[in-house]
């Protein structure tokens, strides 16, 4: 009886070593390719991190700071971004408090640019901040 599948190594088939050899490379690609993304950005409170998200940018600069407690939600804040994302467009709105602190700006720039502090106090500012993988997925793959 002939058989219909050529078989290498001893009875093992053809078919699933060309499958298995594919599968195998299409993962070492994606891994290639999501270990060139930008995991933490270390100098977010001196610079601006790289545009992950590329949204939109809009900045409302205020005198009261009622009204940006009232848009902010929090009464400690003097500034916040307000992101919106869907597929292939984001928006950011930037609200600050008059007189504007250029690193207070910079602050909520890097979270319109898609990136997040690891918790809410003056030290976590300072370490390195963290995609907001999230948001950028909705935002959708520009490349």
């Amino acid at each position: 009886m002939a058989q219909s599948a050529v078989t290498c190594f001893r009875g093992v088939n053809l078919y699933w070593v060309s499958l298995l050899s594919v599968l195998t490379l299409v993962l070492l690609l994606a891994g290639l390719h999501q270990s060139t993304r930008p995991e933490v950005c270390v100098r977010a409170s001196y610079d601006l991190c790289p545009d992950l998200l590329m949204a939109e940018i809009r900045i409302n600069k205020h005198v009261s700071p009622s009204v940006v407690m009232s848009i902010c939600g929090d009464e400690r804040s003097n500034a916040c971004a307000i992101r919106r994302a869907r597929w292939q467009r984001a928006t950011c709105e930037v609200h600050v408090l008059l007189p504007e602190d250029p690193s207070v700006l910079r602050h909520e720039l890097n979270h319109c640019r898609g990136w997040e502090h690891q918790g809410d106090s003056h030290d976590a500012y300072q370490q390195p901040w963290i995609p907001n993988w999230r948001l950028i997925r909705i935002r959708g793959d520009l490349n």
